[in-house]
């Protein structure tokens, strides 16, 4: 298998291709249902981008005879970093059908798919499917705005394994490494929500959803991130309810963020005096276009504006702390960073193990 990804069985029949960026990595998950007597009904869920063809393939190949088999692929939402392999893949496997919501489909029918080999999950009699020739059942939830007005989430009862699209992703920020997420993953999933959830309602709504499930999932699946299983599948469903993002979060108190900025920038102004190579680390993370979830702007070295809420950027600035090789030598700094938060006028609470 290509070395740029990894392949989990994370439950019944139910894979994960995971590629390998440091950053912010894809998740593709292949189910398949197997019946009384033998039949295979693969389902292939956000099929990815060309990106992934060289180790999705040879996958597909092992595990169902190849990307012809293919029977069902379902897409969560329509962003292209999930549906560029879609028409690749319809066209390769005849008799696969593409299940997803209508707001989707009105989207990824640019890619040519024949309409005739799509099923809206809105057409369907009601929210729950049984898989034609296996009998399996599937539960479709929606996930309204979260980011997409058309966002699905797919139930499978067999694995107890919930696969949520873009919900209970995350930037990577799990310092032990592995597929399964850890308390260090919830600054990344916060992060990830923060800057592309629009709405606190809509993501309160969908974790209601997901709660009244029944049974309850056991593991979710999200597209980016760590997979989320046992006792922290409650915990980040909670923190996910309560969480603010989108319109809400930009219409916070303005003196929050003020006195946010001003002990972000008092801490530059410490490290320039006395460890002028740790704030460059500041200066490479967060300067304008070097990655894409930075939690604020920075202007010739002068955080100007948050992205997120103060909460999730001084969780991401002890992170770098902690991890950085260059800034272990000063193990103080984040001792000196809480108390310039305080002095501030600010409460933060470092937590380190729940």
């Amino acid at each position: 298998m290509d070395e740029r990804a990894s392949i989990t069985e994370i439950g019944k029949e139910f894979y994960q291709i995971r590629s390998l960026e440091k950053d912010f990595h894809r998740n593709i998950y292949l189910k398949r249902f197997i019946g009384p007597d033998g039949s295979i009904v693969p389902m292939i869920m956000d099929p990815g981008t060309r990106l992934d063809l060289k180790f999705l393939l040879p996958f597909l190949q092992d595990k169902i005879g190849g990307m012809e088999n293919l029977k069902i692929i379902f897409l969560s939402h329509q962003d292209p970093d999930l549906t560029a392999n879609l028409s690749l893949l319809m066209s390769n496997a005849p008799q696969s059908q593409l299940v997803t919501s209508i707001d989707t489909w009105r989207l990824v029918k640019m890619y040519g798919v024949p309409e005739k080999r799509v099923k809206t999950i809105e057409s369907f009699n009601s929210n729950e499917i049984l898989v034609k020739n296996t009998q399996h059942r599937l539960r479709f939830v929606p996930a309204r705005y979260c980011h997409f007005r058309g966002s699905m989430m797919v139930y499978d009862y067999e694995s107890r394994i919930l696969f949520s699209g873009d919900l209970f992703g995350g930037v990577n920020t799990n310092l032990e490494g592995g597929i399964y997420a850890t308390e260090d993953s919830w600054e990344g999933i916060s992060l990830f929500h923060q800057l592309y959830m629009p709405s606190t309602v809509a993501l309160k709504h969908t974790m209601e959803r997901i709660s009244i499930l029944n049974p309850f999932p056991e593991i979710i699946a999200p597209q980016h991130g760590d997979i989320v299983a046992g006792e922290n599948v409650y915990k980040f469903l909670g923190r996910l309810s309560s969480l603010t993002v989108g319109a809400e979060l930009v219409s916070q108190a303005d003196l929050q963020k003020e006195q946010a900025l001003l002990a972000i920038n008092n801490f530059f102004s410490y490290l320039q005096k006395n460890c002028d190579q740790v704030l460059k680390i500041f200066h490479e993370e967060f300067r304008k276009g070097k990655k894409i979830f930075t939690p604020l702007i920075l202007i010739n070295g002068r955080a100007m504006d948050l992205k997120v809420s103060p909460t999730v950027t001084f969780q991401q600035i002890i992170h770098i702390l902690n991890t950085s090789p260059d800034a272990r030598p000063y193990p103080n700094l984040r001792s000196i960073f809480l108390d310039i938060i305080k002095e501030a006028g600010l409460e933060f609470h470092w937590v380190e193990d729940e």
